[in-house]
């Protein structure tokens, strides 16, 4: 996943310089309909631009690589194989995010292997600060699972440059991150 830039706050200026370089660090390469659309803002600087939401970004480059690692391990006969890790509050066993992730790996037909679940208390914010989490990575790094389920992305980090780079790490490791409820929620009309 190539690295992503800071976006643009609502309190800072639109530039069409500005959501080029956005647009290059969020996805790589523009196409040509990004070129077409960066040159009419050029041309029209007074319309209204609307910026992407950072965390759908993210989940479409997440799903991407899980789709990619998933279809490569099947291609080769392989069940993917996943871990699950939640966060406990106030030092209770966080049961139902526990099962909420199972059954999510089930229903995708991913195997979970006994005693391939980790938690860490709640009030750790660095997510390689919890033992946890570094369980989770050591087990990926080891080849022991192919990715990891939670039940929201902020089980990983509430920080989107730190979820950004936990997601580009999975990326590097050839493993993927499955969310058991989406980054962002469409809205039902």
């Amino acid at each position: 996943m190539p690295q992503m830039k800071q976006h643009l706050s609502c309190q800072q200026e639109w530039t069409p310089v500005a959501a080029l370089r956005n647009l290059r660090a969020a996805r790589g390469p523009l196409s040509q309909m990004d070129r077409q659309l960066a040159f009419e803002a050029q041309l029209n600087p007074e319309a209204m631009h609307i910026e992407a939401n950072p965390y759908a970004l993210l989940e479409a480059a997440r799903r991407e690589n899980l789709g990619q690692v998933v279809a490569q391990l099947q291609s080769r006969g392989r069940c993917p194989r996943a871990c699950l890790y939640a966060l406990s509050v106030g030092g209770q066993a966080p049961r139902h995010s526990l099962n909420a992730a199972a059954a999510f790996a089930e229903h995708q037909s991913w195997q979970v292997g006994a005693n391939q679940s980790y938690t860490d208390d709640q009030g750790a914010t660095d997510s390689l600060a919890r033992p946890g989490w570094r369980l989770v990575r050591q087990q990926v790094r080891a080849g022991y699972v192919d990715g990891v389920v939670v039940v929201t992305r902020s089980v990983i980090s509430s920080r989107t440059d730190e979820y950004r780079e936990q997601l580009a790490w999975f990326e590097q490791h050839f493993a993927f991150v499955g969310v058991v409820v989406p980054e962002v929620q469409k809205v039902q009309r």
